[in-house]
């Protein structure tokens, strides 16, 4: 895997300015990057969040046996491992579409059922929380 080193001086650098940094750089090497893992050696985070890993390691490893072609190393402190999305299938769209209401809370609806496009009603749609985000993943 082929590894970019980038190195910024005299800017405040925090981590959403160096994954734009890696994502401009990852633009003008392949046609549709995507991120596959990444590293933020300041908090001491990575993606994806493995258990009882080595934060320092793993996501690099990771990333690549997951397809990752390179990575991008912004100041050595922030990491990010992309691969070319374009030969990836391309998933259809699905019958469901998300909304907010006017409070914020999100919503899945059924587009064919809702009175307004815009707006979530409780014949169409059911509300997401954190609750029944957790419900779907035990199952």
């Amino acid at each position: 895997m082929k590894q970019i080193n980038v190195n910024v001086q005299g800017l405040p650098l925090d981590y959403q300015m160096a994954d734009n940094i890696a994502r401009s750089v990852a633009g003008m090497l392949e046609h549709e990057p995507t991120v596959v893992a990444w590293h933020d050696g300041i908090e001491h985070r990575m993606s994806p969040v493995i258990e009882g890993a080595d934060v320092a390691q793993r996501w690099h490893d990771y990333g690549e046996t997951h397809g990752g072609d390179f990575s991008v190393s912004v100041n050595g402190d922030y990491d990010f491992v992309f691969a070319d999305s374009s030969n990836f299938e391309k998933l259809e769209e699905g019958p469901y579409i998300s909304l907010r209401d006017d409070a914020g809370h999100e919503y899945l609806c059924l587009p064919e059922n809702l009175r307004d496009r815009h707006h979530p009603d409780a014949t169409a749609c059911l509300q997401i929380d954190d609750t029944s985000i957790s419900a779907l993943h035990e199952g």
